[in-house]
């Protein structure tokens, strides 16, 4: 008797229709799971919502402080900071830096090391990632949004700077992620423009009693935040930046829609199509704190004032001298806020400083 021969879907049929169960949607940047939806907020809307946190699994997660147990691996954490480049490639895509999960980023030297070849600034500064977070949120009592766990990503400067403002004056609002003794944000937003663009910024935060709170068994269902970002490996982002054409370069990563339409000039680096790569450099600190996130432009209604230039530097310095690091004279920390802050316009101290931070 002829021995049967084995079905080649044996098995296969069953994997496929499980992973499409529990396969969610690209947004973008965004890997959405299964289910989950995206929550947004219109200029000049109201909001009210409960955060919920995640178990931390990214042992680089840009919040980490294992002094006191901020954001580490096993630990609940309410959000996910993350750093995105605008208008990369010939699409203009906006990609997530790798420098977020504690990556290299071929963007991120490229602009380092023209810094270090003596370019102003002004010329590599679209190059700077902007800071973001991702967070999970119910809404509660919104008429276009069930009260079931939603991705919600919003630039800092939208929403977490004010958030920061208001722990600052009163940390017993700092319970509100929790399950157990969780608050619920009660949330304004003003209508802010960039041109012809719209965006939400937060203009008023309200921490009330929530009307239930959870179980840890919610935990359970809830997405891992730091699963959901799309990061690129370094030869595909570098192909895509320097629009080189190579087969090792990898595919390119798959682009969206954005998930938080905020205003966004639509400028392009200004840069010469290269055969190679520089040399890899040391990576800056927080490139964000050169200058302020992208939305930081918008909150000028006006046109916005341009960037100080550093002034010409002499030729040469001598062998082996080191400046003296500075003091800031508004009370800011030297050699970190650059152009952080209105006064940074008037300091006189802005070349010393911004040398500092650029190491």
């Amino acid at each position: 008797m002829a021995k049967k021969k084995r079905s080649k879907f044996k098995g296969k049929v069953a994997v496929d229709a499980q992973r499409q169960k529990t396969a969610g949607a690209q947004y973008g940047h965004l890997n959405l799971p299964k289910g989950v939806s995206v929550f947004k907020v219109e200029p000049g809307g109201r909001a009210s919502f409960d955060v919920i946190p995640y178990e931390v699994t990214d042992p680089n997660h840009m919040d980490r402080n294992d002094k006191h147990e901020v954001a580490t691996p096993g630990e609940l954490w309410y959000k996910k900071p993350y750093k995105l480049h605008r208008n990369v490639g010939v699409q203009n895509d906006a990609v997530v830096c790798p420098t977020s999960s504690g990556q290299r980023c071929p963007i991120c030297e490229y602009k380092a090391a023209r810094l270090k070849e003596g370019v102003e600034y002004d010329e590599v500064k679209e190059l700077r990632p902007s800071l973001r977070n991702l967070y999970l949120v119910i809404p509660k009592g919104m008429k276009d949004y069930d009260e079931k766990v939603h991705l919600w990503d919003i630039s800092q400067f939208c929403f977490q700077d004010m958030l920061n403002d208001e722990l600052a004056e009163d940390d017993d609002y700092g319970v509100f992620p929790d399950l157990e003794e969780g608050m619920t944000l009660r949330v304004r937003f003003s209508a802010e423009k960039l041109g012809k663009n719209p965006f939400a910024k937060v203009s008023r935060i309200d921490f009330e009693e929530r009307d239930q709170q959870y179980d840890e068994a919610l935990l359970e269902k809830v997405p891992n935040l730091d699963e959901v970002l799309t990061i690129p490996d370094y030869a595909s982002l570098e192909a895509k930046f320097f629009e080189l054409e190579t087969e090792q370069a990898g595919p390119a990563v798959e682009e969206g829609p954005a998930v938080e339409e905020e205003a966004e000039p639509p400028v392009k680096p200004t840069r010469k199509k290269k055969k190679a790569a520089p040399a890899p450099v040391e990576e800056e600190e927080e490139d964000e704190e050169e200058e302020a996130p992208e939305e930081e432009e918008e909150e000028e209604k006006s046109a916005p004032k341009p960037a100080r230039k550093r002034k010409k530097q002499a030729a040469e310095k001598p062998a082996g001298k080191k400046k003296a690091k500075g003091k800031c004279p508004f009370d800011h920390t030297f050699g970190v806020d650059t152009d952080e802050y209105e006064d940074c316009n008037e300091c006189e101290e802005w070349d010393n400083c911004i040398e500092e931070k650029e190491g």
